[in-house]
């Protein structure tokens, strides 16, 4: 069977601004991505009865965790975008964000805190800034 793969490149994290309707821009300079991720906690109801069954413990579904959703982008000081950033973390507000697949044509809707953003200037690079976004709530497919 032939893979059905398909290159990440082109992946787009955009931020929405808060309206109604809510309109959503590209972060600009984004390189490598990762996240959201659908993490399900689980609750230990082992009992001493469970040793009937083998001694195997069990458990149970709880709450579901989003995650992070962590980049490196080119830090451009200058970009409303990147200001936008450091304005959400610094006043510690939710934002909503959507990653969208290169084709456009499936999305991953999320809400979150900007939680992190780590800024380096090396003598022979880039300005670069990591960025960590937290998801608060769930995560929608589309």
């Amino acid at each position: 069977m032939a893979t059905q793969a398909k290159a990440a490149y082109g992946t787009k994290l955009k931020m929405g601004d808060g309206g109604s309707p809510e309109t959503f821009t590209e972060i600009p300079e984004v390189g490598d991505l990762k996240g959201p991720k659908v993490s399900v906690k689980t609750i230990d109801v082992t009992t001493h009865g469970s040793a009937a069954s083998g001694a195997n413990e069990e458990i149970i579904p709880s709450t579901i965790n989003g995650g992070e959703v962590s980049f490196q982008l080119n830090y451009v000081e200058s970009d409303p975008v990147h200001i936008a950033l450091i304005a959400a973390a610094q006043g510690r507000t939710k934002k909503n964000f959507q990653k969208v697949n290169p084709e456009g044509t499936k999305t991953i809707s999320f809400a979150g805190y900007v939680t992190d953003i780590a800024f380096s200037d090396p003598v022979s690079d880039k300005k670069q800034a990591d960025v960590t976004i937290t998801v608060s709530g769930g995560l929608t497919f589309s």
